[in-house]
């Protein structure tokens, strides 16, 4: 997934493939990464499991600036330098790690690369969906338009279910703050393509 979106943004992605839970062989394809890229995105092991030994490793050999965000899906993003490279630790889970990749790695990557920051274009729409949310967190949910032009959401919240990702058009951003949605009531939606995505990617 990450591959095809960083092709699709118009980078170069090198594939330093899959490293199991060892300390020794995360670091060794971080050095590789940050001798051959510009950058280096990651998915999982940036928690704070006993197996999750990425983040203990960008705090004690790199340089760990942001850890555990207020954003579901995508609470345990970790932002870093290792080796003076910029590192996006994603979350694991499918689903946190395309938002995470959409919020916070396009538009870093896209102000790397000399382009400037990318603002995604949302626009307000009626929901189409009850939704209660408590304060201290932003969330986003897979979304898609109807015919009549009001936001849907997919059924399920968890971040390990892709299905929702092809089902979905965009997502619904709420807000930090408390609220409560209706429907008929306004929500921010933002389209895949607001994020230089195709949703038939």
């Amino acid at each position: 997934m990450l591959l095809v979106l960083l092709a699709g943004w118009g980078f170069e992605a090198v594939d330093l493939g899959h490293a199991a839970d060892d300390a020794a062989q995360i670091a060794a394809r971080l050095d590789q990464g940050a001798q051959d890229a510009d950058a280096i995105l990651t998915s999982g092991g940036a928690s704070a499991g006993d197996e999750d030994h990425f983040s203990r490793l960008l705090r004690e050999r790199g340089n760990l600036s942001s850890w555990r965000i207020a954003v579901k899906p995508g609470r345990p993003l970790a932002l870093a330098l290792w080796g003076g490279v910029p590192v996006f630790g994603l979350p694991g889970n499918p689903v946190a790690a395309l938002v995470c990749a959409l919020v916070f790695a396009r538009p870093a990557l896209s102000l790397l690369s000399g382009a400037g920051w990318s603002q995604p274009q949302g626009f307000r729409v009626p929901a189409a969906f009850t939704k209660r949310k408590k304060a201290g967190r932003r969330e986003c949910l897979r979304a898609r338009l109807t015919e009549s032009g009001q936001a849907e959401v997919f059924a399920s919240e968890g971040s390990v279910r892709i299905s929702g990702l092809s089902w979905a058009t965009g997502l619904v951003e709420l807000p930090d703050a408390a609220c409560t949605i209706a429907p008929g009531d306004p929500v921010r939606y933002l389209p895949y393509a607001s994020f230089g995505v195709s949703s038939g990617e």
